[in-house]
């Protein structure tokens, strides 16, 4: 039987790996906590109204991205997953607001905002009013299938998706002049 005698010598390198791997995985712990931190789920329902959409639309400083979602829309959970995951992957800084046209805010905000979908998004609307009269504001050919996207830029229309844009679609939307 063969012994290994590690040496003073040994131990201390070893140990300064350890304290170079701790200095790596604390920067990364701090670097999620950041991100995290930057992207804070919303904290209250607000209302969405078609004076809202046109004040966001004229207010705009920055592109956002808004998807508009309903309670029991099966694809939209992976719509703002993946919206999230892009704009994290690209380092894009695009607020990304969820609108939830099926319940108007004050129904059930708790279950909204505690909804794990409804936390990747900046913020969280909900349609106050007549549905129709909403949709037909924010675009007069959507007939309320969701998710619906409205790409936002300043000095641009918007541009509407049904679904999810992938990476590409997103850089071009970006990357576009204004008209």
């Amino acid at each position: 039987m063969s012994f290994h005698c590690i040496t003073d010598k040994h131990w201390q390198a070893r140990a300064s790996g350890q304290r170079v791997w701790a200095r790596r995985l604390g920067a990364a712990v701090a670097a999620s906590l950041f991100s995290l931190a930057a992207q804070a789920a919303p904290k209250q329902v607000e209302a969405f109204r078609a004076e809202e959409w046109q004040q966001l639309q004229a207010q705009l400083k920055q592109p956002a991205i808004v998807v508009f979602s309903s309670t029991d829309c099966v694809h939209c959970p992976g719509v703002l997953q993946d919206l999230a995951a892009n704009r994290q992957r690209q380092r894009l800084k695009v607020p990304v607001i969820a609108v939830v046209i099926d319940q108007e805010p004050g129904t059930d905000d708790a279950a909204l905002l505690s909804n794990p979908h409804y936390r990747k998004a900046d913020r969280l609307m909900a349609f106050e009013g007549q549905s129709a009269a909403l949709r037909y504001a924010v675009n007069p050919q959507w007939r309320g299938m969701t998710p619906y996207i409205a790409l936002l830029k300043p000095g641009s229309a918007a541009r509407f998706v049904v679904g999810p844009p992938d990476a590409t679609e997103l850089r071009a939307w970006l990357d576009s002049k204004p008209r």
